[in-house]
């Protein structure tokens, strides 16, 4: 993976135990960055820091569930207090579902929307005004090509992720001038733990899903991961209310 120097700065990674949050946050620490970061599971959350500061970044666990306001606010509020600012916030929590329109219950279309939008734009709500205290930032709003595109049976995953597109590009025009930037990535099928749960219940359709990217391969999480690290970059100055598509081509095609 590329390296980005973001010596004295600190990125808060929300979701990010595991998965594309987790390989964010090393992204970030091999930078130089202070991470913290942020998510429901309490033992998943130390051992994830404990890894980060094995590998010499110095690193916060917050325990917050996104769908709870002041949760967020509370890990905003303690990544500013113990690591003095917040400079990047990468938004990761998600949920999926899988059902038709009519087999799906409302409880699960309240709970994905809940996590999934909801908990973007909570995050940012409280992300951005830190931000300003520190002088300005980034931040990068985990979508997926199901926010551009669709799929059948996966119509609340893929409302959410139209939702943080429109949310991001929202948010972008307003920023722009008061120095934060904010983008999404539009990631194509990852070999995250969730993508290879999936490969054991249902092998069919993710060897179907992944035939339809071009590249004929799933992203790897440090792939994915790296373009959020690009994003929050010098290198990314001039971006802002993007939605990148890092897809292997899914989406050209």
């Amino acid at each position: 993976m590329i390296r980005y120097d973001f010596s004295g700065r600190v990125a808060l990674v929300i979701g990010g135990t595991s998965g594309i949050g987790l390989a964010t946050a090393r992204a970030f620490a091999a930078g130089g960055a202070s991470v913290a970061v942020a998510a429901r599971g309490d033992e998943a959350g130390r051992r994830a820091c404990a890894a980060l500061e094995r590998e010499g970044a110095a690193a916060l666990f917050i325990q917050a569930d996104v769908r709870d306001e002041a949760a967020v606010a509370r890990a905003v509020e303690q990544a500013m207090t113990r690591l003095g600012r917040l400079d990047f916030a990468v938004n990761c929590a998600g949920a999926g579902d899988r059902a038709t329109v009519e087999e799906t219950d409302q409880e699960v279309w309240d709970s994905v929307m809940a996590i999934n939008a909801r908990g973007v734009w909570l995050a940012m709500r409280h992300e951005i005004p830190a931000m300003l205290r520190s002088g300005g930032g980034a931040i990068v709003n985990m979508s997926s090509i199901f926010g551009v595109a669709a799929a059948p049976a996966h119509h609340a995953y893929v409302a959410s992720k139209h939702a943080v597109v429109g949310m991001t590009r929202s948010v972008a025009l307003e920023m722009a001038s008061r120095g934060i930037r904010v983008n999404a990535i539009c990631a194509g099928v990852t070999r995250t733990p969730g993508i290879r749960a999936a490969e054991e219940a249902a092998p069919e359709l993710v060897r179907a899903l992944v035939a339809q990217h071009p590249m004929a391969r799933m992203a790897t999480e440090e792939e994915i991961a790296g373009a959020a690290a690009w994003l929050c970059s010098e290198g990314a100055a001039y971006v802002t209310g993007a939605a990148l598509p890092v897809d292997g081509g899914f989406l050209a095609a």
